[in-house]
């Protein structure tokens, strides 16, 4: 369950750097999705961490 979870986290990190990438290249600030998304590599982390310690 925990190494689940931690493909889960880097698949939606890789995902939240290209979606910066993106804006980088196009000299825009970070869209609101690319924001929401590495929040969400966020907290899959910490509930992997938060189960991995229980």
């Amino acid at each position: 369950m925990i190494l689940l979870g931690v493909a889960v986290m880097v698949v939606i990190a890789v995902v939240a750097i290209v979606l910066m990438v993106k804006d980088i290249r196009a000299n825009r600030p970070a869209s609101r999705r690319a924001i929401m998304t590495l929040c969400t590599a966020g907290i899959v982390a910490a509930a992997t961490i938060a189960y991995a310690v229980i």
